[in-house]
């Protein structure tokens, strides 16, 4: 059966009149009341509407409705012919006499259903609402497999069609993220100066309410995770004895054949199958590359802004070729004239650390000595010994044999001028030998001469540096 057939001929007329925007306040104030009292009655649904129209800041247009309202008649008498409009239209139940004696004016199931659809589109706040949808998902999947789970008793109506709900307002809120980027790649080429940037970004909403959704998605950490735990569960639960207990509950709901029945649910485990492993990624791949564009446009069409709508690169790289192909005095003179056209200011300013006044030290504080501790002397040389071995000496016996043995290369002896101390190594390399001259085990001797010697790294005595003689 069609709904229509369940409906008032003109439960439809308040939306397609010319006083629609008072109807619609109207009754969503009367649905408000509803909430607040156990029965509307016509006088309470009456006095909020004559304090509605009081406040009214809309224009009220005549027009025959079969009650007619107006500019020209008092609140009161407006009031009464909405609710009788209301009534004939089907938006408030036929007349009913309560306890009071008063007629009630509650509103039908029908247009409060209705109400809320519109009011869930145009006026909810749309950010969070993608992941609100991950997160119903995996709590869903999640009670199914807890212990005396309510929802495992009619699995059907409380698991999957729940699951199949949600995935479907989440490919919704994924379209309105697509559409919402085609809406501001529009307004950013709408643009003509730099003040519309600037409102753009601090008044958008819609700009606001995209990338907080988006950028929670992409940085948050969360929802991959969630992702692949519902895809997980979902496998679990398909070949849990759930799976054949919904399609028995969906044979008793739908009154249809077990054949037909399994078909059904096995196509709605297929289509969250397929929009968990493989649509969401698309849709995510997809935004990010029109997340790329749209930055891409905003860059171009800003530069364009500021630069009068003149593509400064372009004409940049035309004035560096045509410099190039200049002779050397013409480009000389050209570049002058360029660099008399430009002027660059350095500004500088004064930090508050530059005129910060030096605190004090507060004599009476007591001086807090180092706790000393007592090492034995097996720690201490452990780490005399790890000191040792993390930074080796340079200048070590080995060292200063191996320097001399490739200065000399088969002679018996070297000068200090022959050395070539040019740098500070080279200089310390002859201090060395000199300290490891009467060593055992050094090969070298130093024999002191007269005078110093300069050399480019140090002043050092004059010395020669030989080998000592094998036989000793």
């Amino acid at each position: 059966m069609s709904f229509f057939e369940s409906l008032n001929d003109k439960f439809f007329n308040p939306f397609c009149c010319r006083n629609r925007a008072i109807y619609f306040d109207g009754i969503s104030l009367l649905i408000e009341k509803s909430k607040e009292i156990p029965v509307l009655y016509e006088t309470d649904a009456r006095n909020t509407l004559i304090l509605y129209l009081q406040n009214c800041t809309y224009s009220l247009e005549t027009e025959n409705i079969g009650e007619e309202i107006g500019n020209g008649r008092t609140p009161q008498e407006n009031a009464s012919a909405i609710l009788r409009y209301f009534r004939a239209c089907g938006w408030i139940t036929p007349q009913e006499i309560g306890r009071s004696g008063d007629n009630i004016a509650s509103v039908s199931a029908y247009c409060r259903k209705l109400i809320d659809a519109v009011h869930k589109i145009f006026d909810r706040d749309a950010n969070g609402a993608i992941t609100n949808h991950i997160f119903s998902m995996y709590e869903i999947l999640g009670s199914a497999f807890g212990r005396d789970s309510a929802r495992a008793i009619r699995p059907y109506q409380s698991i999957l069609s729940p699951l199949i709900e949600h995935e479907c307002d989440l490919k919704n809120e994924l379209l309105i993220l697509k559409d919402s980027i085609r809406e501001i790649m529009r307004a950013v080429m709408r643009m003509a100066d730099a003040n519309s940037f600037g409102q753009y970004l601090i008044k958008d909403e819609l700009l606001s309410r995209f990338f907080n959704d988006y950028f929670f998605i992409k940085k948050s950490g969360l929802i991959p995770s969630y992702i692949s735990e519902i895809d997980r569960m979902l496998r679990k639960l398909r070949r849990s004895e759930l799976y054949d207990r919904m399609i028995q509950e969906y044979i008793r709901v739908s009154n249809v054949g077990e054949a037909q029945a399994r078909e059904k649910v096995e196509r709605q485990f297929g289509e969250l199958d397929s929009f968990i492993n493989l649509e969401y990624d698309r849709e995510m791949n997809y935004i990010d590359r029109k997340i790329n564009t749209y930055y891409n446009l905003y860059s171009t069409r800003m530069m364009m802004v500021l630069s009068g709508n003149t593509n400064l690169e372009h004409q940049l790289n035309r004035l560096l070729l045509f410099l190039k192909d200049m002779d050397g005095e013409d480009r000389r003179e050209a570049i002058d004239r360029l660099s008399q056209a430009h002027r660059l200011q350095s500004i500088g300013y004064v930090g508050r650390k530059s005129f910060e006044r030096r605190r004090k030290r507060n004599p009476n504080l007591k001086n807090a000595g180092l706790l000393a501790d007592d090492l034995t002397q097996e720690e201490k040389q452990r780490l005399t010994d790890e000191l040792l071995a993390e930074t080796p000496d340079r200048y070590s016996m080995d060292n200063v044999e191996r320097h001399f043995a490739s200065l000399l290369a088969g002679r018996e002896k070297i000068t200090v001028e022959e050395c070539g101390a040019h740098t500070r190594d080279d200089a310390t390399m002859i201090a060395a030998s000199i300290i490891y001259s009467g060593t055992v085990g050094f090969p070298y001797e130093v024999e002191f001469g007269e005078g110093m010697v300069e050399t480019e790294a140090a002043r050092i005595s004059r010395v020669t540096i030989k080998r000592k003689d094998r036989t000793e």
